[in-house]
């Protein structure tokens, strides 16, 4: 795969001067050497402009001047400012992160004398989220209401290999084995490659799909303008019309599917070191967060404990009778 093209990138830094802006791209270049991913590349500059657009003018014309001149004080009115506009507490401590890892690499550059962010000091509390899969009341209507092969695979690739939308948006011909029935997913979230398997209807789907294979390469691709893939914000677009049209009304995102592809599995059974494989988890404490979801397994597993226990103990209600 082409590594990502820095200049583009680092032309969307409209806010900074020359100086600063050459900072970020040296940053940029160091972290690209290192197999970061695409993504985290492109989260240090969103990361850069969400803060620089938080702050008052005066800091911003400075900062944009001389980003090493950061302040502690910079960093609490971005913290201010994103809690006034509502900003999701983990978004601003992932903002918070990649900006530290930046001036981190300043103070070894010897541009920055200290490190303006403080763990204690700016860091906000981000209450513990379970996952949210999609219920099973919702996913069969959902399914119904699609009328398109590409829309149906997009989805069903979410629900029955547990993808990440972004995961889908850069599926390639070459990622799939038809003759297998596998599909490889290269360098995933975290840098963890995974093999995945094809249900039934899934790799039905896929075969129509294939049939009209719209692109040599991507199995979804773009309008060719912005992107040679299909967008992750296109496909959101799409299941929230599939949704309206199944009347709906409770609000979920394609990452639902992704959890509802394991809660089902953990349901029917799937052991929580195959899951973890199967999700791409980098640790298995990401996993045990679906555990408190699975309600139906754990009261399967404990209703066949306690009938092989009783065989063996008798039932001890009447005993003392």
């Amino acid at each position: 795969m082409q590594p990502l093209d820095l200049s583009h990138l680092i032309s969307k830094l409209d806010r900074l001067e020359d100086g600063s802006r050459r900072q970020v791209g040296r940053y940029l270049e160091l972290i690209q050497s290192r197999n970061y991913a695409d993504n985290t590349l492109r989260s240090v500059v969103t990361a850069v402009n969400r803060f620089l657009a938080s702050l008052p003018a005066a800091r911003q014309s400075a900062l944009g001047l001389e980003l090493a001149q950061t302040t502690c004080a910079d960093i609490d009115s971005f913290v201010a400012s994103a809690r006034d506009r509502k900003l999701a507490p983990n978004t601003i401590n992932t903002t918070l992160s990649l900006l530290k890892e930046f001036f981190d690499f300043l103070l070894e550059e010897g541009e920055l004398r200290q490190q303006p962010i403080r763990r204690r000091r700016h860091r906000v509390f981000a209450p513990l989220t379970l996952p949210k899969p999609m219920a099973e009341e919702d996913l069969v209507p959902f399914f119904k209401a699609i009328d398109s092969v590409r829309d149906r695979l997009i989805f069903l690739l979410m629900l029955r290999c547990g993808l990440r939308v972004s995961e889908v948006s850069r599926l390639r011909w070459q990622d799939l084995d038809l003759a297998e029935g596998t599909v490889r997913i290269n360098d995933g979230k975290g840098q963890v490659d995974r093999v995945l398997y094809l249900s039934p209807d899934l790799g039905q789907t896929l075969r129509a799909w294939s049939a009209h294979r719209p692109a040599p390469d991507w199995l979804f691709p773009g309008d060719g303008r912005d992107s040679p893939t299909l967008a992750t914000r296109t496909i959101y677009r799409i299941m929230i019309r599939y949704l309206r049209q199944a009347e709906i009304a409770a609000h979920y995102s394609p990452h639902c599917l992704r959890h509802a592809f394991a809660t089902q599995l953990l349901n029917a059974g799937v052991t929580l070191e195959v899951l973890k494989e199967l999700m791409g988890h980098r640790s298995l404490n990401m996993t045990l967060r679906y555990t408190q979801l699975y309600e139906s397994t754990k009261r399967r597993q404990y209703d066949q404990a306690m009938e092989r226990i009783e065989g063996r103990q008798g039932r001890l209600a009447g005993a003392g009778r």
